[in-house]
């Protein structure tokens, strides 16, 4: 079988949607001809790379719109690479519109599409947009492939866009690298009672919520004074959480780590008490940092909103809380803190749960046969 991976960002950019990308191309590689076509986000030039089994093709981008790499020309080089590829099977990934809705216009019936989440912005005018796109292209895009991934069936029903497609929606989870996270891993304490959130800072990523759980942190704080928080990821929106921290007073309680290294994540991961995820909208499609932390033994919370209720199995591997709720998201974590044997047991429960369910080998099998 020869797939054609068509996908705005590809590795080694990082992001949910790239590393579950990646990790089940180049498993389907070791089998399958693959090719990618993706965006060249970092030079204005196409160019071809080989790597993992995989040919890398990367367009170059004309203009980006909010974090959409756009180029009205690429309709013309997708034919192209088409007719000389000459794929069995396509497999787009969304909701980064454009390219996806490009490919489901050139070769629908070979099409089959990676939903990642609904497009949400917080911004009315933007929110507008997105709705927009629905209803004049995201919509059509849906209708015309042949068949839809979805990360779990709990969202496609509350999704207001894949809800009418369910008949031709295959449900598959993104997955974890146990071999990378594991119980196995040593990591050294941090302090005392910690907590974890990982993300990137851009204000394109401003419903993972972490001005929420800082908010958070300084109710803790009174129970907890010595709580501490480590921030992982880098963006445009580092300053506002800064001030955030000390507007609330509690800058000695948290440390802005910029980037963390997929080598270095599964040492953070079991270093603190627990790790968060209080995103606030459908933009969060699964919670990939969340399932992570679990293979890892680390207890999680998170909200109970997007496809995060399909990760967490509230007072079994983690507990869930209502988004935007400073104050149960509080009381979440103190009752982690504050219980040795609950965290003990959401830890175990979900490394099991993370062998069970979130290989990546596992899923790139199931992706393998929805391809073909």
């Amino acid at each position: 079988m020869k797939v054609l991976v068509v996908a705005p960002y590809f590795h080694p950019r990082k992001g949910g949607m790239e590393v579950l990308a990646y990790q089940i191309c180049k498993r389907i590689a070791k089998k399958h001809d693959v090719v990618v076509v993706t965006s060249n986000h970092t030079k204005k030039e196409r160019i071809t790379e080989y790597f993992d089994n995989m040919k890398v093709i990367r367009l170059p981008i004309m203009v980006k719109v909010s974090n959409t790499p756009v180029n009205p020309f690429w309709y013309f080089a997708l034919k192209k690479i088409i007719k000389q590829e000459n794929p069995d099977a396509i497999y787009a990934h969304t909701p980064v519109p454009f390219l996806a809705d490009l490919i489901a216009r050139i070769s629908p019936r070979r099409t089959v599409l990676h939903y990642h989440n609904d497009l949400i912005k917080d911004n009315f005018i933007l929110d507008a947009i997105c709705r927009l796109y629905y209803f004049v292209v995201g919509n059509q895009t849906l209708k015309k492939v042949r068949r839809i991934i979805a990360s779990s069936k709990y969202y496609a029903e509350n999704s207001e866009y894949l809800k009418s497609h369910l008949n031709k929606i295959t449900y598959i989870s993104p997955g974890v690298d146990l071999n990378h996270f594991n119980t196995k891993v040593k990591g050294k304490r941090l302090s005392e009672k910690s907590l974890f959130f990982l993300a990137q800072l851009d204000k394109t990523h401003a419903h993972k919520g972490l001005d929420y759980l800082l908010q958070a942190v300084s109710v803790v704080k009174s129970t907890y004074p010595g709580i501490h928080l480590y921030v992982g990821g880098n963006g445009d929106n580092i300053d506002y959480y800064k001030s955030i921290s000390q507007k609330l007073q509690i800058e000695d309680n948290v440390t802005f780590l910029g980037f963390v290294n997929e080598e270095e994540l599964p040492k953070y991961y079991k270093s603190v008490d627990i790790s968060i995820l209080p995103s606030y909208n459908r933009a969060e499609g699964f919670g990939m940092v969340l399932a992570e932390a679990n293979a890892c033994g680390t207890p999680i919370i998170g909200s109970k909103i997007g496809g995060i209720p399909a990760v967490i199995m509230d007072n079994y591997n983690g507990l869930l809380v209502p988004p935007k709720n400073v104050e149960e998201l509080a009381k979440a974590i103190e009752r982690i803190l504050s219980n040795e044997k609950l965290a003990k047991a959401l830890g175990s429960n979900g490394a099991k749960l993370a062998k069970e369910k979130w290989s990546w080998d596992k899923i790139a099998k199931e992706t393998e046969e929805a391809l073909k």
